[in-house]
């Protein structure tokens, strides 16, 4: 039997394991496997951690809270030296039934039997999951500030610009990783005033110098300078700010430096082309003017234009591209500007200079970038002499091509009068002999009789017919018979055909030269013909007047008429033309069907 002092130190060892027993249940997770890796125990912490029943748990493997973050590596290391006998410690993240995730502290001690062998193992776990999640975040956060580092020196590296830090007090300075790079000294180097003003060109070191004491009282450093460095004399930027203790000294400086010597050449090119365009742009054989895309205002003139247009510089500057074109031109210009097509028009156009000459220029007009403004660049040409001498080499053709024509005219009329004299003279000589012998046989019977007559019936009509086309092909004697009187004579026979024929002929003869009568007589002629052949009229107008250095003719008839979009001009009506123009005339022709024709004819003289 126990004695009284072994009861109580059993009661008091008991009451002191409930007492371990349950601080472990409040502040540790407790479970209990056997060899085989089954839970044989888990206190309720573990409950209450894992969301899983007692009844879940027992029996089962840990495998049930296993949350695929671990590669299975990590439990074989961790079997491996449990199963020898050793203590195991590992964090390990799990999942909750809920799905949710937790991460505890493990300390996973093998239990030995008398003999020394292990026979159950008892984990105790620590909640760590607000650790590790702080843990992460730092991890997070480190990563994410190496990144935005490298970041940083990426974009220094791209943007050729380095930061630089200065203790003023220590004279200590922090240069950047692209600092060192541009002013091409290796990482890590310790930055000495000395230095500094080593690596200054020698032609700004003073300006750098006095820039930085200015700054020491003003707060801020800026200023562009060159500097030596092994590869050659480069141009940097520096930027800086500095910060000031409560008596007024500064302290601290921080700013920047860049690299602007690819930006400093671009600049001297820039400045080399633009003063070679402004070379090209005033000394240009043409005028060239620049004009704002909207309003048209001229925003830059060269020399050349302003001789062109007799104005002044200052003048010309106020101008809009309307104030030179012809008001006429006004309405168009606005359409071309309202649909975009200003620009796009290139052909010839009328310019009005200062004293209202009005010259003719083509335009060679291209959009442009002009001082942050779209903007018009405008070569103009002028070509008035080339327009005067195209005109001139043109009316010189037109005239040679009407001297041909005249002289073809007038060798036709040779040809003709001679053909014209060959039948009258020798044709119906033949036949009137012939008419003469036929006249004088005697019958022998009464059918030769009729045969005789038939033959001299015949030989009349053929020289009555002979006659007609001799007089149609011999043109007048214009020397002894007036231009007036033969056109008369042309009309009575005119008039026999039915039709009523009104002249009105005022012309001072003595000055048409004789070519030009004949042709008029010809035309008049082709005229009558076509009028005959196809109008049914019944009463024509001729009108012929001479004033001013010209001469007009009109015949007018109240025939059928045509309609001239769809009839084309007949031989008859482009004989007439033909002939005209040989002569200078311009021909208008009028018709519509049901209302006769007018041909009108002017003759400069």
């Amino acid at each position: 039997m126990p004695t009284d002092s072994l009861l109580r130190k059993y009661e008091e060892l008991s009451t002191t394991l409930q007492a371990y027993r349950a601080a472990v249940n409040v502040a540790a997770i407790v479970s209990v496997t056997d060899t085989s890796g089954r839970i044989i125990y888990v206190n309720e912490k573990f409950i209450e951690i894992s969301k899983y029943s007692s009844a879940d748990l027992i029996g089962n493997t840990h495998r049930i809270l296993n949350s695929g973050h671990h590669p299975p590596e990590f439990f074989k290391e961790m079997w491996e030296t449990i199963s020898h006998g050793k203590p195991w410690r590992g964090e390990i993240k799990n999942k909750a039934r809920d799905g949710t995730y937790y991460w505890i502290d493990s300390v996973i001690t093998p239990v030995l039997d008398k003999n020394g062998q292990v026979f159950q193992y008892l984990a105790v776990f620590n909640l760590v999951t607000v650790q590790k999640e702080h843990e992460e975040q730092l991890i997070a956060v480190q990563s994410e500030m190496m990144i935005r580092e490298q970041q940083l020196k990426d974009a220094q590296r791209v943007a050729k610009t380095g930061s630089w830090y200065m203790n003023i007090v220590t004279n200590i300075v922090d240069w950047s990783e692209e600092t060192y790079r541009i002013y091409e000294l290796p990482v890590g180097t310790i930055i000495t005033s000395e230095l500094y003003s080593s690596l200054l060109h020698p032609d700004d070191r003073e300006n750098v110098e006095d820039c930085w004491q200015e700054g020491l009282t003003k707060g801020l450093f800026e200023i562009d300078h060159r500097i030596v460095t092994p590869a050659g004399e480069k141009w940097v930027s520096e930027r800086g700010h500095f910060e000031f203790n409560d008596e007024s000294r500064a302290v601290s400086a921080i700013g920047t430096v860049q690299d602007i010597t690819e930006k400093k050449r671009t600049e001297n090119i820039l400045r080399e082309s633009e003063s070679q365009y402004k070379s090209l742009f005033n000394d240009s054989p043409f005028a060239n003017g620049i004009l704002d895309k909207e309003t048209l205002k001229c925003l830059e003139i060269n020399n050349t234009a302003l001789a062109l247009y007799g104005y002044s510089r200052e003048e010309f500057l106020q101008l809009t591209a309307f104030d030179l074109r012809p008001a006429e031109d006004h309405d168009k210009i606005k359409q071309q500007l309202d649909k975009g097509l200003f620009g796009a028009d290139r052909t010839i156009r009328a310019h009005r200079k200062k004293n209202g000459e009005i010259i003719q220029v083509e335009p060679f007009i291209s959009e442009i970038s002009y001082k942050g403004k779209q903007a018009f660049l405008i070569t103009i040409h002028d070509v008035t002499e080339n327009l005067q001498l195209q005109e001139q080499l043109i009316r010189s053709r037109m005239n040679r091509q009407h001297e041909i024509s005249r002289a073809s005219m007038e060798a036709q009329e040779k040809y003709r009068a001679e053909v014209g004299r060959e039948l009258h003279d020798n044709v119906n000589q033949l036949l009137a002999v012939t008419h003469l012998c036929l006249k004088n046989i005697q019958p022998a019977a009464e059918a030769d009789k009729k045969l005789i007559d038939k033959g001299i019936q015949a030989t009349v009509a053929a020289i009555k017919e002979i006659r007609k086309l001799s007089w149609s092909l011999v043109p007048p004697a214009l020397a002894d018979l007036s231009l007036h009187d033969s056109i008369e004579n042309l009309a009575l026979d005119f008039k026999l055909t039915g039709v009523i024929v009104d002249l009105d002929i005022k012309i001072f003869e003595e000055l048409i030269r004789e070519g030009l009568k004949i042709n008029i007589y010809r035309i008049i002629q082709e005229q009558f013909s076509n009028i005959i052949k196809y109008a049914q009229a019944k009463k024509v107008k001729l009108s012929m007047e001479q004033q001013n250095g010209k001469l007009t003719l009109e015949i007018a008839d109240d025939g059928k008429g045509f309609d001239p979009k769809q009839k084309a001009k007949g031989i008859g009506l482009n004989n007439i033309i033909h002939r005209a123009e040989a002569y200078n005339g311009e021909v208008t022709i009028e018709s519509s069907t049901g209302h006769g024709c007018r041909v009108f004819i002017e003759f400069r003289l």
